[in-house]
């Protein structure tokens, strides 16, 4: 029975279509050193140890809080981009920082037995001139949550969400469906992204939001 069990692994096949976002490592490696990047994942991990029995704390890195909350509001974004329905759009994360699998990347898909896995919407979104497009849309939009300055605020302090595991992130801008979550809306934060309304330097990508409202 030992033998056997390595040779096969349980699985399902299902048809859909998706695309696969993938940042450079050398560019998150350069970020996570940022100091107020350390502060607030600690502020994620130390809730996580605080408010739940079961601890990962492998997980709770600031390249996968980055990576989840692009994943999100990219999801929010699809939905008026292409017609699906949040709850049929699915995330999948790659993310770690070990020096032999080092991972950061991003597959947002959809699939199923109906038609929903074979519109092309998110195919088309994989071509050049598209995602782009689609992305500094989603980025314009979580830039400001619609109960700001609360949302970020408090993100900044205590966290909020399940077990306080997210910071800037609450259902007005980065929660999705939890269909469509693997990690049931937590790890989530705006600011690692876009940056804090006052100071865009913290975001990965706080660069591209402040030299849009300078246009």
């Amino acid at each position: 029975l030992e033998n056997f069990s390595k040779t096969w692994l349980p699985a399902s096949q299902t048809t859909g279509e998706g695309f696969f976002l993938e940042i450079r490592n050398d560019l998150l490696d350069e970020w996570e050193k940022n100091d107020e990047v350390i502060s607030r994942t600690l502020i994620i991990k130390n809730n996580i140890i605080a408010n739940s029995e079961k601890t990962d704390e492998d997980e709770i890195l600031a390249r996968t809080i980055l990576l989840h909350t692009i994943s999100h509001i990219l999801i929010n974004q699809l939905v008026f981009d292409c017609g699906y329905g949040a709850s049929s759009i699915k995330e999948r994360l790659y993310s770690s920082k070990g020096d032999v699998n080092k991972m950061s990347g991003i597959l947002i898909y959809t699939s199923g037995g109906d038609s929903e896995g074979t519109m092309g919407g998110l195919v088309r979104m994989g071509r050049p001139g598209y995602l782009e497009e689609t992305l500094r849309r989603a980025l314009m939009k979580s830039s400001w949550c619609s109960v700001d300055p609360v949302c970020t605020e408090i993100g900044s302090s205590t966290g909020q969400g399940p077990n306080s595991a997210n910071l800037a992130g609450c259902h007005n801008c980065a929660l999705v469906p939890e269909t469509s979550c693997e990690k049931f809306n937590s790890f989530l934060d705006r600011v690692m992204v876009t940056g804090h309304y006052k100071d865009r330097t913290i975001g990965f990508m706080g660069d591209i939001v402040s030299s849009a409202f300078k246009t």
